[in-house]
This record gives structure tokens, sequence and C-alpha cells, in this order.
């Protein structure tokens, strides 16, 4: 099941969004955040949701991404969900996907340590976090040590509602090894490994209308930059932010940049929109940043498509979500102090339409 079509049916929004003019933003600056700060609210709440998400590029090639999901949505409460996935050269593509009750999964309320459906995850030390998985033909026992701080912008918030975003890894050496066809392969991810973290009580299709992210990876440069382009409910603004890290270190970060998108096109099936260009603009004192991305190609997705009768009911009841894959050369320029950085790569940014 798509991550946006999850997010539907559970609240679980971990994306951000696309504004199709240009706006500057008014979000303020980032928190300081800690993993005490993971530890799972387990609010009341009927949109209630988190998500942990886990995913790391190995060295040989390979690839694992967990998930845990904490929701309200549905007929019980304070349901888990665990997914994992992984990609490694001596096997089949391997997926699992399980829900359990509350009564069946469990947290540690004075540290971050989650387990449901066989798949744990827990931090042994600021920025140092294992994660396990026990699927019997299939087992993963891996290790994230952080080489950039945790990093957290400031929450989307009106009166009671709240969404929280916190980048737990947003570069992490991983080792560790996974079990396949009767046997274990030690593995690692030099500087690959990366980890989300979202909480809110605001289903996403009352919370924004569309999400964009893009998290691109050079060498020793780091880019991250999502957008959530909020409801009409929510002040129809844009809350947007934009991260850079070189070696070990973010070297440049705004939560009040601004977005410009030009010459935009509208898929005429769908009646949305998609740009050739995308700017990313921050000024602060002496320091700048400028980050364009040119169309080449896009791809897209209807996430109801191949999901059950079941699941395309409730999703398309409240939603007529369809993703963008928007793929193309961008450009880097970082001007801090004395100090400038220039880029130029092929990279994608994601777009997930909810609602026109």
């Amino acid at each position: 099941m798509s991550t946006l079509l999850r997010c539907l049916m559970v609240c679980a929004a971990i994306s951000t969004v696309l504004v199709l003019a240009p706006v500057t933003t008014t979000a303020s600056a980032s928190n300081a955040v800690s993993v005490d700060d993971l530890i799972p609210s387990m609010s009341s709440g009927q949109a209630y949701s988190e998500r942990y998400s886990f995913a790391v590029d190995l060295d040989n090639g390979g690839h694992v991404g967990m998930n845990w999901t904490i929701s309200n949505l549905g007929i019980r409460n304070g349901y888990g969900a665990a997914e994992v996935r992984v990609r490694h050269p001596d096997i089949d593509n391997y997926d699992s996907s399980e829900r359990e009750r509350r009564s069946n999964w469990s947290y540690d309320e004075q540290s971050f340590s989650l387990d449901i459906a066989d798949t744990t995850v827990r931090a042994v030390d600021d920025g140092v976090f294992e994660l396990n998985y026990d699927g019997g033909d299939v087992r993963v026992e891996l290790r994230f040590e952080n080489t950039i701080d945790m990093w957290q912008p400031e929450a989307i918030e009106d009166e009671s509602d709240f969404y929280r975003f916190t980048m737990v890894s947003p570069r992490a050496n991983v080792t560790g090894r996974i079990y396949l066809d009767g046997q274990w392969h030690d593995v690692t991810g030099t500087n690959s490994g990366y980890a989300d973290h979202v909480v809110t009580n605001v289903a996403p299709y009352n919370l924004a209308n569309r999400f964009t992210r893009m998290r691109q990876y050079d060498d020793d440069v780091f880019v991250m930059w999502r957008e959530v382009g909020l409801t009409d409910d929510f002040g129809g603004r844009s809350n947007t932010w934009v991260v850079v890290g070189v070696g070990d270190q973010i070297v440049y970060s705004d939560t009040n940049p601004e977005v410009r998108y030009g010459d935009l096109e509208r898929d005429d099936e769908t009646g949305y929109h998609v740009p050739d260009a995308i700017q990313v603009l921050s000024q602060q004192g002496d320091d700048e940043l400028r980050l364009t991305l040119r169309r080449d190609e896009h791809h897209r997705t209807d996430l109801l498509e191949h999901h059950g009768r079941m699941a395309r009911m409730v999703a398309s009841a409240v939603s007529d979500p369809y993703q963008y894959d928007v793929h193309g050369e961008y450009a880097l320029q970082v001007n801090v102090g004395d100090r400038q950085l220039r880029l130029m790569s092929d990279g994608h940014v994601t777009i997930d339409y909810v609602n026109q």
C-alpha cells in the first residue's frame, strides 16, 4: 500500500506539499530535538497517528526499509502496523506488512523503544538506533549511527491541532546483517541511512491539498526540501523548509524560504499541475541559498489503482490522490560567510496531490 494511501486511511501523513504560485512561508525557526521526543504520544484523538520511517541504501546495491505506524483511525484506537522491505542481490524483493491491535504491541514510556509485529526499533544513545525484524526465513538486524544530528522544524499548529515532523537521521552510517536463504549476510550503508518521524492529530486530507518532498545525496552533500500546502481550514498558506548538510554538519537551514514554480503543465486527465521548474530561494543576512530543478520528464501514479475495493472506497470518499515524480537536473548554490557550495546533478521531486 502506498504511503499516501495509508496516510489517507490511517492519518499517517509523512510527506509535504506543493503550491502553484510563488509564496513566502511563515514558519518559524527550528527547535532542538532529542530521542525523548520520539516516544509515542498515544493521543486519544480520532485522527491521531504517528509514523517512524527508516531506510538505507546498502553499499552492495541493496536496500532495506522499515516503518512503524500507530493510528486511531478505524474501528479501534491505537492499532500498530509494521512494514519491512528488503532488496538484496541474493533474493527476490521481500515485503512484509502486519497490523496489530493495541493489546498486542508495546512501547517504552521512558525511552524510545517500539515493538510491533516482530519488528522493533529503539534508541541506544542520542543519534544511535537499533532495528530488528524476525520474519523467520528473513531477518534483519541494523544499527543506525547518525553522521548529522537530528533536526526538527517548527510544528504546524492551529489551536489543538498539530503536525510535527522530525528528521531522526538526516544521514547515518548503517551496519548489521540480514538472514537470507538460511545464512547471515553482513551489510553496510556508508552515510546512506535516513529516518524521519511524523506525529499529527489531523487527517492529511484536512491538513493539506498537496505534499512535496525532495531528498538528495551527492557524495558529501545532503539536501532536503519539504513543503506543506495547507487547506483553507489551516490558513491556506505554504509551510516549507530547506536543509543542506556537508559532511557531518548542517551548513544551511531555513524554515522560511521563498518557493517559485514556472510553466505549470495541466494534466487534463487529473486536473493537477506539474511544474517545468521549481526554485527554492533563501536569504538570511549575507548568507543565501538557491535551489533549482528543471523538469526533463515526469511519471504519474494513481495511488488507488492497484488497491482493493475497500481501500479505494475509503480513500476516494475524502480525496483524489495522485503522485507525480518529477525528474530533471537540479542546481544548488549556497553561500555562507566566505564559503561557497555549487553543485549540479540529476535529481527528482515527488508531489503527492490529495485534493484539488
